[in-house]
């Protein structure tokens, strides 16, 4: 029996659809059966014929009923599933529960995932995202596949960039566009050799490039960071390590900043064990005291080194792009395997960003950003000048994030709970730890490239009181 409710928001023609089609998978309408004719079944539920049509059409559409001439239409045979496999719907899906102290009561976000919103170059982004979409119109290039590497004309403009300010030295065609640095790394998965399944990482490090490794089935295992960062001299000589993730410039989190004489051990470790270095270079070139350090791929005489970079810190991490620079060693292996891929990074992005390039524009945003985080770091060291003997910020002046550590036995835990009583948002560095047991108990993640200058002061003084009883 078919049961139409004319006050319900689903159309007609569907509530007639999903009843026959839920009679038919349960036996109850049978195969060879004979279907009501759409005149007769209108009629009987009061509707006109062509919802009824409709209906049927979406049945035939399906394969559930077959038209046979004079007769009508015929149920046909569907094979019933085990009930295992049987998927279960919801008519309603739960909605997420809403933690009230993490949502309503949050006034300052301590994050370094993203920018306050006035330090995207949105004037010029409009003027060229206009330009370049007239230039793309007069090439009729609007309408075509992405080569896989990415916009040869961001890629020119990036290997001079990359020259200039980091020392890069590479060709066009070692360039490859990405979505942003994980899908650099999950690239990189694929063209290791499967002979050498394990990654060797810092600890602490970045743990979305773990998470990365892990899910790709490599063996990650990790090596200590000192105030020098990575401590080279404790890589075992191995054979079955594919290559070893670092970020020299600007160890993450720590900010140590890896000396020339261990860049030349790690170079030297990676050309003994046959192996790689993949460098996450992401915020080098935001240095507010002193030139940015060159990368280690410009020493790199042994095309061992696999460069990365983003976009995101720069600009935003919506667009959602970032780059990477491959030995010519994995180039080939590259080609073959990624022959028929085509580029996940918008086109018109990447002629955008081109630009900036070209025209000096993106230089000048770096600057501007390096002034705007020095400044916001001077005035967060400045409201806690007067307890620096209980805490002790870490920052070497790069990026957009620092380390706050207590001199208390306190933990994480309680520091960021009491924080959020006081509505500022802090977070705990457990997380870039495989080993959790190693992390420091008493050291918080604060990220400076979310809250405005003027700000500062209150979210200070919130977790001043917030701290009170360990300061």
């Amino acid at each position: 029996m078919i049961f139409i409710n004319k006050e319900s928001k689903e159309p007609l023609y569907m509530q007639i659809y999903l009843q026959i089609k839920d009679e038919i998978l349960n036996g109850i309408i049978k195969e060879g059966d004979v279907l009501a004719g759409s005149r007769s079944m209108a009629k009987t539920l009061g509707v006109s014929r062509n919802t009824v049509d409709n209906a049927y059409s979406q049945l035939l559409m399906e394969g559930y009923i077959t038209p046979e001439r004079g007769i009508g239409y015929n149920v046909l045979e569907v094979p019933a599933l085990p009930k295992s496999f049987r998927p279960q719907f919801m008519e309603t899906p739960p909605k997420p529960k809403i933690d009230n102290d993490d949502s309503q009561h949050v006034v300052y976000d301590l994050t370094n995932s993203s920018h306050t919103s006035d330090l995207f170059p949105k004037k010029l982004w409009r003027k060229y995202a206009l330009e370049c979409l007239d230039r793309l119109e007069q090439e009729e290039r609007l309408s075509i596949h992405l080569d896989k590497q990415g916009e040869l004309y961001l890629r020119s403009n990036l290997r001079v960039y990359l020259g200039r300010i980091r020392g890069v030295s590479c060709s066009v065609e070692q360039i490859l566009i990405t979505s942003g640095i994980q899908q650099s790394l999950d690239i990189i998965c694929k063209l290791l050799p499967q002979t050498r399944p394990m990654i060797f990482m810092e600890e602490p490090g970045y743990n979305k490039a773990a998470a990365v490794f892990l899910n790709a089935g490599l063996i990650v295992q990790t090596f200590p960071v000192d105030g020098n960062g990575l401590v080279v001299s404790k890589l075992p000589a191995l054979r079955t390590v594919g290559a070893t993730y670092v970020t020299p410039s600007h160890q993450f989190p720590t900010g140590a900043i890896l000396p020339i004489g261990r860049r030349y051990e790690l170079l030297k470790w990676a050309v003994e064990n046959d192996s790689y270095i993949i460098e996450d270079d992401f915020d080098s070139e935001q240095r507010y005291y002193a030139k940015p350090v060159p990368s280690l791929q410009s020493i790199d005489t042994d095309d061992r080194v696999i460069y990365l970079g983003t976009f995101s810190k720069a600009l935003s991490p919506s667009i959602r792009m970032g780059y990477m620079i491959l030995p010519m060693k994995l180039m080939k292996s590259y080609l073959n395997k990624f022959q028929y891929y085509n580029s996940t990074a918008p086109l018109l992005n990447q002629y955008i960003i081109g630009k900036l390039i070209e025209n000096g524009q993106y230089d000048r945003h770096i600057r501007r950003l390096n002034k705007v985080f020095k400044k916001r770091l001077e005035c967060f060291q400045a409201e806690f000048f007067n307890v620096n003997d209980k805490i002790r910020i870490s920052s070497n002046g790069t990026g957009q994030y620092f380390l706050l550590q207590f001199s208390e036995n306190v933990t994480q835990e309680v520091l960021i709970e009491e924080a959020l009583r006081y509505g500022v948002k802090v977070y705990s560095t457990m997380q870039f730890w495989q080993d959790k047991a190693e992390c420091p108990p008493n050291t918080l993640f604060l990220g400076l490239s979310k809250i405005g200058i003027d700000d500062i002061p209150d979210c200070v003084m919130r977790l001043k009181k917030a701290w009170a009883k360990w300061l």
